[in-house]
């Protein structure tokens, strides 16, 4: 979305601009034919209220708390206050010389933690791949996730100049910075399973903030000699990073309180005033629509025109959460364990499909790239029914030179419920190989030379 005109003070041209926002972020054509007794929970769902909120407070350079935001029960009203109430988003000189003076004590000490945060807002990490970022094929995809969230985590205390226990919002409630889309890209010729025992990763991890609702950035996997450290983020992004061989992955994060235990959320925002020191975006991430667009379909993507399927449609598998293992500190189901459920639940499915693979390919196989939209959480008491749907690459409607050699590629869609109320909790589509084939396996593409 484009950025809005500046405000005017004339009070009829300030009700024009809330209206024609309201019409631009539902699709209405028509602004003037907005029902404005109706309230913006009427028109919108929860992420593009984050993105409408955010965008009000620009256009017209005002604070709405959450308690007024909250109090607001049509337009009318929410146009009444932004016409008597405009104070501009400032940060007191005081507590601006506090917050610097407290992030440059975190930048200062970080080194003790093993990581760099530049003075534009860049961290930088390195680590050697010991056994708990492995298994049975090398890197793994929930360890590193782990990984990768932490230093979110740490890019986003030494920014605020606060713990994370001490995020906060206006009421002093605290804050989680959860997780509503990950995306993890690897090139083809270097998967995450080429990441191996006493490999050395360099993280370069940037981030940016939509307001005070979201936050966006990607990390990037380096080799320790890959790229010097830098003020400006490189390769412009995910995409960029894979064209130049460099594994990425992109984490998207909005703030909730638990309202009602783990099964109910609510969205809240930082009021921390060193929140303002993260660099900050105009527009909202495109992961958000991603995401919707993700839940209203059942999937990101659907396969290419060279897969088969390997089910007569999704296969639905049960998940028992286990409270020990998969819950985090908060009582919440932590997020890098959400595509370890999927491949717990993926592996019968492969290993029974019409054209099964065997233990030892399933035991190789490794993401190249994976989507994920993050939509609810559940209690620990909670089952999880999982839907898997895989389709796998004919080589023979590809025109590889040598099919019967060519690499096995997988292309899988799920689906995650928790069974208390059928909640959808997570989409995923995935694109895998088959990484370091035995030769004895080479014959496998032989039941596909007819499909």
């Amino acid at each position: 979305m484009k950025e809005a005109p500046a405000p005017s003070a004339n009070p009829d041209t300030i009700d024009l601009q809330v209206k024609d926002l309201v019409a631009r972020m539902t699709g209405i054509s028509d602004a003037h034919s907005i029902d404005t007794s109706k309230s913006v929970i009427e028109l919108m769902d929860s992420l593009k209220i984050l993105e409408f909120r955010e965008i009000l407070e620009r256009i017209f350079r005002v604070f709405i708390s959450d308690d007024e935001w909250l109090g607001f029960r049509s337009i009318d009203q929410l146009m009444g206050f932004i016409n008597s109430k405009q104070a501009p988003l400032r940060t007191s000189p005081s507590s601006a010389a506090r917050q610097h003076e407290t992030m440059q004590t975190r930048m200062s000490s970080s080194g003790s933690r093993g990581w760099s945060l530049t003075p534009s807002g860049i961290l930088y990490d390195e680590m050697e791949i010991g056994m708990p970022f492995t298994g049975l094929n090398n890197l793994c995809e929930g360890p590193l996730l782990q990984r990768v969230g932490d230093l979110r985590w740490n890019q986003l205390s030494a920014l605020c100049g606060v713990p994370s226990k001490e995020l906060a919002d206006s009421d002093g409630q605290r804050l989680y910075s959860t997780f509503f889309y990950v995306e993890i890209a690897f090139p083809e010729d270097r998967p995450m399973a080429s990441y191996g025992e006493n490999d050395r990763i360099k993280f370069l991890c940037t981030m940016k903030r939509f307001g005070y609702s979201m936050l966006d950035g990607v990390t990037y996997l380096m080799m320790p000699g890959d790229s010097s450290e830098t003020s400006a983020p490189p390769f412009g992004g995910i995409e960029g990073a894979v064209a130049a061989g460099i594994p990425a992955v992109r984490l998207s994060n909005i703030f909730v309180m638990q309202f009602a235990g783990a099964e109910w959320l609510k969205k809240s925002r930082p009021a921390n005033p060193g929140f303002e020191r993260i660099p900050e975006s105009a527009l909202a991430p495109d992961s958000y629509t991603a995401v919707k667009q993700a839940e209203k379909d059942g999937y990101f993507a659907p396969p290419g025109k060279t897969y088969i399927p390997m089910t007569r449609g999704p296969v639905k598998i049960e998940y028992r959460l286990v409270p020990d293992r998969d819950l985090n500190g908060a009582g919440l189901v932590y997020f890098a364990n959400y595509p370890v459920f999927l491949d717990i639940g993926e592996r019968p499915v492969l290993g029974s499909a019409e054209f099964p693979l065997s233990e030892d390919l399933i035991n190789r196989r490794t993401i190249v790239r994976r989507k994920s939209a993050y939509l609810n959480n559940a209690s620990a008491r909670d089952v999880l029914d999982i839907e898997v749907e895989p389709w796998i690459e004919n080589p023979f409607l590809t025109g590889h030179p040598s099919p019967e050699m060519a690499p096995i590629r997988l292309f899988i869609n799920c689906r995650m419920y928790r069974r208390s109320d059928h909640r959808l909790m997570m989409v995923s589509t995935a694109e895998k190989i088959i990484f370091s084939r035995p030769m004895e396996e080479v014959p496998f593409f032989s039941r596909l030379s007819g499909a």
